[in-house]
């Protein structure tokens, strides 16, 4: 939750943000505030017990991801593997240790200050047993395959590293973290000498950490590609190759790690998130990032990273393609004129107008980034069907409000609202403006015709003069 809502202000503070983006950040700010209700009802003692584990990975916080990347990024830990950590410490690594701090969670006499103390000392001791385990499995492949079987394999043992080599590392990083500004917008990276000095100075003390300090960064960064930028003043160099060589290089890999987690992210929203916003956000974070990239990097140069970004951009490409075709039909469904059910309530389709909404936004995103996702020729196409569509549906939906009345004019005020959403969506809020007025001048003209219609002698004239005036 925490993460949403940090990327959400980052789109907020960057202009981009629209009401869909607005009332989302509202909401998730809403739930953060608030207490868990199930866990106010719980015993101080067992909240608290329920606590350890949570205090005790605090120090990630600023490196975990809930993606699963295609190749583990040093210095980005995957969520999903704390758990399994955690009971193989509780278990196998620590088991008293952890049942001490435990113990005394439940204790109310124990302060908060001193649990924090406790867990802290826990973590320290953990660094140096879970560091004999990791030298262990170098020499002896069955307490590999031993730890493999409890941390998810080759891929979990890559995350226990970083989160020791995280947890090793607390007695300087979290002051480093401390002293690096918790937003770093693109000019002072590009630029700035604050944090290129602190950086230097960590890159020297601790050489090994270097992925660390870069993935804090993309965390903090309002623009992560200008970590590219960064990277290379770090390495005194512009030329991509020479990064590469340089000590500095997993700066350009987090960022690449970065596309590479934005696309699965806009795999995830497309394929299992209801709201028709996720995705846009995710295909616009994307373009972003890799624009950013592209202008501060000429990738042809440099071969992984090249073949790295193309893959991303392959593949983000298709799903895109595929939301492309499916826009003309979908903006078609969401315009029809819906029915009443058995209780005579309208009967509205709110996952077709959903996904009419999402395919527009993507329509109109991409409008202005066709190259990064290349769908230049579908594109167009599409937009062409679209534009055509939906002008002429909206005006043909307004145009007819004045033949409508009771059940009927409920339902197709109920498709000219949409239709007018998802003209804003597309062509903008003027012009949305201009549709309403059309759909009140509609309405009021077919007051005006009923008026005169009934109304006798003079009365009549006197009503509908003032109608008219109103």
């Amino acid at each position: 939750m925490e993460t949403l809502v940090r990327n959400l202000e980052r789109v907020k503070k960057s202009g981009g943000a629209d009401a869909h983006v607005e009332l989302i950040l509202a909401a998730s700010l809403d739930l953060l505030r608030k207490p868990d209700p199930q866990l106010e009802d719980l015993p101080r003692g067992v909240l608290r017990r329920n606590q350890v584990q949570r205090l005790f990975f605090t120090p990630l916080d600023e490196f975990l991801i809930n993606e699963h990347l295609p190749t583990k990024q040093e210095g980005r830990v995957n969520r999903a593997v704390l758990n399994r950590v955690w009971q193989w410490i509780s278990r196998d690594v620590l088991p008293s240790d952890v049942k001490r701090v435990l113990d005394q969670a439940e204790q109310d006499t124990v302060s908060e200050e001193r649990m924090e103390t406790l867990v802290k000392s826990l973590r320290k001791s953990s660094v140096e047993a879970v560091g004999d385990v990791l030298h262990k499995i170098e020499i002896s492949d069955k307490d590999r395959r031993r730890l493999g079987m409890e941390v998810g394999g080759e891929r979990g043992i890559e995350e226990l590293r970083d989160i020791n080599k995280i947890f090793a590392a607390e007695g300087w990083l979290m002051p480093f973290l401390k002293a690096v500004p918790e937003s770093l917008d693109a000019a002072g990276l590009k630029t700035g000498n604050g944090v290129l000095k602190l950086v230097e100075k960590a890159s020297t003390r601790f050489p090994d950490h270097i992925s660390v300090v870069a993935a804090a960064l993309l965390e903090r960064a309002d623009t992560p590609s200008a970590l590219c930028s960064f990277a290379g003043r770090l390495a005194r160099s512009d030329d991509p190759k020479a990064i590469s060589n340089s000590q500095f290089s997993p700066f350009v890999d987090v960022v690449l790690s970065e596309a590479e987690r934005l696309n699965i992210l806009a795999h995830e929203h497309r394929n299992n998130n209801p709201d028709p916003v996720a995705f846009s956000q995710a295909l616009s974070e994307y373009h972003s990032l890799v624009r950013g990239v592209e202008l501060d990097m000429d990738l042809s140069h440099a071969g992984t990273w090249q073949k790295r970004l193309s893959a991303t951009k392959k593949d983000i490409s298709e799903i895109v393609t595929s939301e492309l075709r499916n826009a003309h039909s979908a903006v078609r469904r969401s315009l029809l004129v819906p029915g009443f059910d058995e209780d005579g309530k309208l009967d509205q389709d709110q996952t077709v107008i959903d996904e009419a909404v999402r395919a527009l936004r993507v329509v109109v995103m991409v409008r202005n980034a066709s190259q990064t996702f290349a769908v230049n020729d579908i594109g167009k196409r599409t937009r062409q069907a679209v534009e055509q569509t939906l002008e002429i549906l909206t005006r043909s939906l307004i145009s007819d409000l004045h033949k409508t009345d009771g059940k009927e004019r409920e339902a197709h005020l109920a498709a000219v609202d949409v239709a007018i959403m998802l003209s804003e969506i597309y062509f903008g809020g003027d012009y949305a403006q201009q549709l309403r007025r059309s759909r009140q001048t509609a309405l009021s003209t077919k007051i005006v015709a009923k008026a005169e219609t009934l109304a006798p002698g003079p009365v009549k004239k006197a009503a509908v003069g003032q109608m008219r005036r109103q």
